[in-house]
């Protein structure tokens, strides 16, 4: 009982269609890539921001002048603090509104208007975007209007 092999065995199966179509559950698509509208200087400019020195090797860190490591060390440092205290922001006025809509006569509530505004610089906000509802360009918005990312961000071209 041999078998046969085929030369070049080809899979024809549902992953071939799963990969060009996505996973369709409740009719929502999952699984499918959206290609980033920005290029690679772009997305390297944006990386750079959020995770700082980390998106540089060992050695081009150590050859990398050191101005320029502590400029990149507080850009990155001001990015983490801008998106922390802009997530406290977010979630304040999402709470806020609410506990309007539930509890409109409350005192709590009452409370969590006037201080809405008040965020904590030391608390780490652990809550994702995606939770938040706040997208990629909605943080490059953020981080152009801070002066974190140049306001020609979208004008750049790789070089």
């Amino acid at each position: 009982m041999a078998q046969t092999i085929k030369a070049n065995p080809e899979y024809s199966g549902k992953l071939s269609d799963y990969q060009l179509k996505g996973n369709t559950y409740n009719e929502k698509k999952y699984n499918l890539m959206t290609p980033s509208q920005l290029n690679n200087y772009q997305i390297f400019l944006y990386n750079r921001a959020l995770f700082g020195l980390s998106v540089y090797s060992p050695e081009e860190i150590k050859s990398m002048n050191w101005e320029k490591r502590k400029r990149i060390e507080k850009k990155h440092r001001k990015t983490r603090t801008t998106l922390n205290i802009w997530k406290q922001q977010i979630v304040n006025k999402f709470s806020t509104g609410f506990f309007k809509q539930l509890f409109p006569n409350m005192e709590i509530t009452k409370y969590l208007e006037q201080t809405t505004n008040e965020i904590d610089v030391n608390y780490t906000s652990c809550i994702s975007f995606k939770t938040l509802g706040v997208t990629k360009k909605d943080i490059v918005k953020k981080l152009i209007v801070e002066d974190i990312l140049p306001s020609n961000f979208y004008e750049l071209k790789t070089t």
